[in-house]
């Protein structure tokens, strides 16, 4: 790594060439010392520090005149200990350094003679207001959401988890463009096992920047890659709180308001945080959850499969009642056909303006609703079935379920149309396989159900009593090979 020179005009050019003669990279001379005797340079990105501070805790005591004479401190030290007002300061003699304080928002000083700098952190980074979540919404409990600022969110949690065994490593991420992580858990109460598996994925990265936080959940999901979510999100400051006295390990990623909590069980997924803030839905809510996510993957194929293999077994009446006859389409085109318009509804609602949904939402009624049941190109019955299908996936897609649902619909809808419920029972079998094998940052996916441990289950399911849930402590099953 370079150091920094001895000569200031040089020092002060080299970090000109670095940042390409930027225009909002800003050099201040100054002379400071017994009548100006020193030169010294203040260096700044423009438009992202705080220039009050500067102003009055570094700058302003720099011009006031002050002697060296007499004094054992050299002048270096002088000004580290006795001049400069504030807080935080960092000295250091590699160019790197200084260049990298620079673009995080601080500010750096600079002698003649001297081959060390000093380091100022000021950043005063642009960013929103505090605000309720809006992925997480509940109707009791707190509102408080997660922010773009790391150092907001860390001071959000510790606002609501006042003790000093809770711990908070710091790293950063990119060769290029280096973005701060933090790792937060709880000294005592995390499993070790769990933290150091986090620390060593995390280390195993090596990119020139963090584009998106999905990286960085890629690395801690591991090998092989998998439908199912092996980590989740949380905005709300009361879901990462809960997560790490449960021993789980928090990562936060600076520019994104969410937690990545590890490790994620499939169980976690059909649990909501105003179970635990309200008394009543202890197992029905987590039960109509689960039983939505079946009906979101099963209901079409299990359609088909009557359609395509067992109309013949039905009573005539309800046959053509529930099965197309008249139709243009055959059933299983008819529900491909709507699960695809569907979609480019939900797309379409995300992408266009608030202003237009209404409308999208008006002509897609219209178009897939009644004028395709008018005119006996879809069956009613394949609406309904879409309809109940798309509300029930719609329920588990905040929890990040949606892609899990999405992705085994349309293989469970190939299976039924071609192989009936023979083959829908072998590839459940196969699923539910291929779900024990899977494990999140080494625990298994199904636990505590499989591997069965029972001191585990007072909050899978159904939601214990949460006196019992506070004070217990939860251990994980490890399977790291």
């Amino acid at each position: 790594m370079p150091s920094i020179e001895n000569g200031l005009k040089e020092n002060i050019e080299n970090i000109k060439n670095t940042f390409h003669h930027t225009s909002d990279l800003v050099v201040r001379n100054i002379k400071v010392g017994f009548k100006g005797s020193v030169d010294m340079a203040v260096i700044y990105l423009d438009g992202i520090i705080d220039l009050d501070l500067i102003q009055e805790h570094v700058v302003k005591p720099l011009l006031e005149p002050f002697k060296t004479v007499g004094s054992k401190e050299s002048f270096f030290d002088q000004i580290m200990e006795r001049i400069i007002e504030s807080a935080d300061v960092k000295t250091t003699t590699h160019y790197k350094e200084l260049t990298d304080a620079i673009v995080q928002g601080s500010t750096i000083l600079l002698m003649d003679e001297y081959q060390k700098g000093i380091i100022i952190p000021s950043p005063k980074w642009a960013e929103r207001s505090i605000e309720a979540t809006l992925g997480e919404r509940t109707a009791r409990g707190p509102q408080i959401g997660l922010t773009e600022k790391m150092k907001t969110n860390i001071n959000l949690i510790r606002s609501s988890l006042k003790t000093p065994h809770l711990c908070v490593d710091s790293l950063e991420i990119g060769t290029v463009s280096p973005t701060s992580i933090s790792i937060l858990y709880i000294e005592g109460i995390v499993d070790k096992g769990i933290l150091k598996e986090v620390k060593k994925r995390l280390d195993s990265l090596t990119i020139k920047y963090v584009l998106s936080e999905r990286v960085l959940e890629d690395v801690l999901e591991g090998k092989p890659r998998s439908i199912f979510p092996r980590i989740r999100h949380s905005e709300r400051i009361d879901g990462v709180v809960s997560s790490l006295f449960e021993g789980r390990v928090a990562v936060i990623v600076d520019g994104y308001p969410f937690a990545i909590l590890t490790p994620a069980l499939f169980v976690e997924f059909l649990q909501a945080p105003d179970e635990y803030h309200i008394p009543l839905g202890r197992l029905t809510s987590r039960a109509m959850r689960l039983f939505a996510f079946y009906i979101g993957v099963y209901l079409p194929a299990v359609y088909i499969a009557i359609a395509n293999f067992h109309k013949d077994d039905l009573p005539k009446k309800i046959s053509e009642a529930i099965i197309s006859k008249d139709e243009l389409l055959p059933t299983f085109w008819e529900i491909v056909i709507l699960i695809f318009l569907i979609r480019i509804l939900v797309d379409v609602s995300f992408r266009l303006p608030q202003t237009a949904v209404i409308l999208v939402s008006l002509i897609g009624t219209i178009v897939i609703g009644e004028t395709a049941v008018t005119a006996k190109l879809i069956h009613p019955v394949s609406l309904i079935v879409i309809g109940i299908t798309t509300l029930s996936s719609f329920l588990g897609a905040n929890r990040g379920l949606v892609v899990v649902d999405n992705t085994l619909r349309i293989i469970f809808l190939l299976i039924a149309n071609f192989f009936g419920f023979t083959g829908l029972i072998i590839a459940t079998t196969l699923q539910i396989i291929y779900m024990v094998s899977l494990k999140s940052v080494g625990v298994p996916y199904l636990s505590p159900l499989i591997p069965f441990k029972m001191e585990e289950l007072k909050d899978t399911l159904y939601r214990g009593d949460l006196q019992k849930l506070t004070n217990s402590k939860h251990t994980y099953t490890e399977d790291n090979n």
